[in-house]
Parts: structure tokens; C-alpha cells; sequence
């Protein structure tokens, strides 16, 4: 029996193995942050790191339902390397087979955190700690440099498929946009859930012009953007232009502009928090920010795009608590698709609501705003944002996965609206009826449409998000050496004709039969609308999710962009 001395000493190693001065505590850190929860989520996700850089790899076997049929000699090859405590040199089956079950008790209780090895010191993929790990492709980065004047951006595409048919981003798109504003800000990690992102306060001093840095002799290290929301957000805040087109600050026609954006947003997606501490250069006060970035998409009845929201507050230990996040900046960046029918963007402007000051604004400083219509509009999007905050963090995992269903990108919902079947939809109410509808592997959707003497191919990429509208002559053409080899397609002492039969069309469909015939006899012509393809970017989806319509507004926002395109495309009346 252990006395009280060798209790607390044993106690005591624990602590420095696990806290000492001496060790790193990032990943324990990192841990804690990024798990979703309550405290004790939190605080056994940061044992769990730490101990995970201290346990040995340990030896798992795969045990058979039916081992006790096997071999004596057989069952001891397998059971050895892996004994629970001491196993004779000579044991019995009955001993073996109690080795067997001691061994699959133990192995079904080991964390996926704790090493294994096969029997001959190979390494063993951990298992898969939730649904969606084991049923997701691992995902797909895609580099794209929209945004120069911020750098370099790698998103991660849904799906890691290199071969599935795939209707690419429109290079310096809106929808590079969107996708790279996603990852800069933090809305879009896949690696981390984390609740908290701690901005560096080098880097973010970095960003203040050396002839105004004063205080420091030294120049602060720098980062990318792509590694700290913090510097991302400086750039968007203060560069003077944004995809090679010129940013338009806190002007009258900016601001109604704005306010028409917010007005028809869609479903609003809300980063982690970031926090930011530093201090004030001229007295040495300390102060702590910490802010968020809103993003999401929105549709009027012409127009359509982007909509930024960077906000929060900060608390300096000398003057209390402020609505700003200095020294980050609050702002708008509303970006806006132009009306041809392309994803090519068309404005940027920017409202800034807060700014740091001149001694450390990257520009030197920005005018002041009073705007209360637009304030108006915010505060419901901020007070949104706190029950965000607290459904990821909730202890009671319903709300987190509520949240996740219909904002996130990890999760599935046992009901979903689907892109192409409102795109139907809204084609159908202006007369064009579908022939068929299907899936390629890889998830490409595509449907064919008719409306009197024309066809036209709608196609959805989920992972791009991407609508294309072609004409559908070209797609019927091909149905036909599909009718032909279903033997639909005969030939006879008139010529080629198609089969109208009750088998035919039980697994085609009369419509589409209807339409090959006509197809046959010169009755289907060209549509002249898309003499070339149109394509465009549904934008307001996570662009790291699985591309369908989950939250509240978006069938809604999406209705709007169709709308849009559609008129543009003279497919609508």
C-alpha cells in the first residue's frame, strides 16, 4: 500500500511530465481550443494531446469471431505478440482463448490517439472517430491567385476525385472569390474546428508602415495571409485594390449599394472568434481583441455576389471596454458579379466602420462613418453571430450539430433542396419540360430539357458549385447511340425510327422518345441563346461543403441568381 509521500510523488511526476517547465504545450493547446464542448470536452482534448507525444505504439491484432477454431499453434502466433501480462511458455487453448478475449476487450477500448503497430512494428491506421471521417473523400486543395494584392490561396475542393467530370471555376471568378475568401478568414478549415483563432501580433504589426513603426528597432516577422485571418483581414481592410480592380471606400453610391447587398443576403456563415492581444506603442497598455468575419452571399432581381462583415470589440486594461476590435479594422466589402451572364466581378466596395488610427492603419487612417441604416442592418447579423458562437461550443452536441447541418460542411442532413431541382423548377415555369435527369460518377448532375423545337442541358458540379446551360441538341445526339445500343433505335424498310413501345418506354420515358424521333427527322434545332456555354457560380453555399442547399435562405438566394441568369441567357420570358 502506497503511503501518502509515494501517493504525492507519483502525483507530482505526473504533473511535470505532463505541465513542466520544460514541456511544449502547444498541441495541448491547440487542442483545447479547437475542440467543440464544454469544459471537461475541452480539458480531456488537451490531456489526450499531451499524453499522445508519451505513450508507446502497442501491438493490435485482428482476432477472428471464430478463434476458437483455430490451430493450438495457430491461436498462439497470433495471441502472442499481444499477451495481456504474462503468457506461459506452454499454455493451454483454454488459456489462449482467454488471451484472445482479454485482447479484444482491451483493443476496443483504446482511443484512436493511442499507436498501433502490426506484429511485425508496421504502423496501423487509427480508426475513423466519426461517420463522416469514414464515408468523406479526403479533400482536394486547389491553388488559385484571385486575389494577388493579398497572395496566394489554397482551397479545398469537397472531393479528391482527379479524374470525375468537373466544370471548373471561371479563373478570377466570383467564385475564386468567394472560395478564397472562405479560407482566408478562417471560415473554411477543414483540419480544425477551432472556437478560437489567436491572430499573431507580430505579424499584424508587420502590416503598419516602417516609417510609422517608431517604437520598434527591429522589423517584426511577417506571415502570409493565408496562415493568420488577422494579416488576410488587414489587406482586404486597406488595399486599394482587390483582383486587379480598383476598391471603392465610403462612398454615397457605395452605400446604397451596400445596403441593397445586405437586404438580400442569404444564410450568414460566421468564423471563429479571433483574438488578438497586444499593446498600445505609446504607454504600454495592454489590450485584447477579439472579432469575426461574416461572409455570405446575395441576389437581388439584377445582380448578385459577395457580401464581407468583419466586426467586434476590444478591452484595453487602462480605458475599459470598446465596440471596435482595434487595432484590427470593422468593415463591409460587398463585391458584386456583373449582369452578362459570367462570373467576372464587376465593382468592390467597402465600408470602413472602424480604424485603429492613423499611427497604425496601414493607409495612414480612414474617415469616419455615421451610417445608422446601415448599423441598422448589422446588429441582427452580430446577434446571429453569438447564438453561432455558442451552438459550435455547446456541451449538448445536438446544437452543434444543428448548427453544422445547416451552415457547416460536415455534416449531412436527413433532408436537403438540391441545385438542379430548382433549376428545373424555375426552367419548368417558362415551359421547358424534362426528358431525363441523371448523376456521372464523381457527382456531376445533369439534366436535358425540352421546349418545343429546342433542347437545353442544364449540368451542376456540386464541388465548384458550378450551374452550366449548353444547348441540349448535342446531348439528345448522344442519347441516340444510347437508344441504338438498348436497341431503341431500329431500322427498317422506312429508315432509322424509334421504338414507342411499352418497354421502351417504361425505361426512357415517351418524352424522351418523342424528342429522339423529332431529333431523327430534323425537327429539333439549334438554340440560338447559347450559341457558346453559360456558366455561373451558385454563390451562399459553404464552398467546402457538399454543394446542396441547406440553409434556411438559400433556396430563396439561389431563385434570385437564376433568375438573373436565366434573363440574361433569354431562356426566361
Amino acid at each position: 500500500m502506497f503511503s501518502a509521500f509515494t501517493h504525492n510523488d507519483l502525483l507530482l511526476s505526473m504533473r511535470s511530465t505532463l505541465a513542466g517547465d520544460d514541456v511544449d504545450l502547444e498541441s495541448a493547446r491547440k487542442a483545447y481550443q479547437d475542440t467543440k464542448g464544454d469544459f471537461r470536452a475541452k480539458f480531456t482534448a488537451a490531456v489526450e494531446a499531451r499524453l499522445a507525444h508519451l505513450v508507446q505504439p502497442e501491438v493490435f491484432i485482428d482476432v477472428p469471431e471464430n478463434v476458437d477454431e483455430l490451430r493450438k499453434s495457430d491461436l498462439e502466433a497470433l495471441v502472442r505478440p499481444a499477451a495481456d501480462g504474462f503468457l506461459r511458455s506452454n499454455p493451454t487453448k483454454g488459456e489462449l482463448l482467454e488471451q484472445a478475449a482479454k485482447i479484444r476487450r482491451r483493443q476496443h477500448k483504446r482511443p484512436a490517439w493511442i499507436p498501433r503497430i502490426t506484429s511485425d512494428g508496421e504502423p496501423i491506421e487509427p480508426p475513423a472517430t466519426s461517420s463522416t471521417a469514414s464515408t468523406r473523400e479526403p479533400d482536394r486543395p486547389l491553388t488559385v491567385d484571385v486575389l494577388a494584392e493579398i497572395g496566394e490561396v489554397t482551397v479545398q475542393l469537397p472531393a479528391a476525385g482527379q479524374d470525375r467530370p468537373e466544370l471548373p471555376m471561371a479563373s478570377g471568378g466570383i467564385g475564386e472569390w468567394e472560395a478564397a475568401l472562405f479560407s482566408l478568414l478562417g471560415l473554411a478549415d477543414s483540419d480544425s474546428p477551432a472556437s478560437t483563432i489567436t491572430i499573431d501580433a507580430e505579424a499584424n504589426e508587420a502590416l503598419v508602415p516602417e516609417d510609422s513603426r517608431w517604437w520598434s528597432s527591429e522589423p517584426p516577422k511577417s506571415v502570409p495571409a493565408q496562415e493568420d485571418p488577422g494579416v488576410a483581414s488587414e489587406l482586404l481592410a486597406t488595399t486599394a485594390t482587390l483582383g486587379g480592380l480598383p476598391v471603392t471606400d465610403n462612398t454615397s453610391e457605395g452605400y446604397d449599394a451596400v445596403v441593397g447587398a445586405l437586404v438580400s443576403a442569404g444564410d450568414w456563415r460566421y468564423s471563429p472568434r479571433w483574438v488578438l492581444e497586444t499593446h498600445d506603442p505609446a504607454d504600454g497598455t495592454a489590450a485584447m481583441a477579439v472579432a469575426y468575419a461574416a461572409i455570405t452571399g446575395w441576389a437581388d432581381e439584377h445582380r448578385s455576389g459577395v457580401i464581407v462583415y468583419v466586426y467586434g470589440g476590444a478591452l484595453r486594461t487602462d480605458d475599459g471596454l470598446y465596440g471596435a476590435p482595434g487595432p484590427l479594422h470593422s468593415y463591409l466589402l460587398a463585391v458584386t458579379r456583373a449582369t452578362d451572364g459570367t462570373d467576372a466581378v464587376d465593382t468592390v466596395r467597402r465600408v470602413i466602420w472602424s480604424c485603429p488610427g492613423d499611427h497604425w492603419c496601414r493607409r495612414g487612417g480612414c474617415p469616419d462613418v455615421d451610417l445608422p441604416e446601415i448599423a441598422a442592418l448589422l446588429t441582427p447579423i452580430i446577434t446571429a453571430g453569438h447564438a453561432a458562437a455558442a451552438a459550435r461550443d455547446a456541451g449538448e452536441e445536438a446544437w452543434a450539430e444543428s448548427y453544422r447541418v445547416l451552415y457547416g460542411d460536415d455534416a449531412e442532413p436527413e433532408y436537403f433542396d438540391r441545385v438542379l431541382d430548382q433549376v428545373t423548377a424555375v426552367l419548368s415555369s417558362a415551359g421547358w419540360a424534362e426528358l431525363e435527369q441523371s448523376t456521372w460518377e464523381g457527382g456531376l448532375e445533369q439534366s436535358l430539357l425540352r421546349r418545343g423545337e429546342h433542347c437545353l442541358a442544364v449540368a451542376y458540379d456540386p464541388v465548384t458549385r458550378q450551374v452550366q446551360l449548353t444547348d441540349g441538341k448535342t446531348e439528345l445526339d448522344g442519347t441516340l447511340q444510347l437508344l441504338a445500343d438498348d436497341g431503341v433505335l431500329v431500322e427498317d424498310d422506312n429508315g432509322e425510327r424509334i421504338d414507342t413501345g411499352e418497354a421502351a418506354v417504361e425505361s426512357w420515358g415517351l418524352d424522351l422518345l418523342t424528342a429522339a424521333n423529332d431529333l431523327l427527322h430534323n425537327r429539333i434545332n439549334d438554340l440560338p441563346q447559347l450559341t457558346s456555354p453559360a456558366q455561373a457560380t451558385v454563390l451562399g453555399l459553404h464552398p467546402h461543403a457538399d454543394g446542396d442547399l441547406r440553409g434556411p435562405r438559400s433556396v430563396s438566394l439561389l431563385e434570385g441568381q437564376l433568375g438573373a441568369l436565366l434573363s440574361t441567357t433569354g431562356l426566361l420570358p
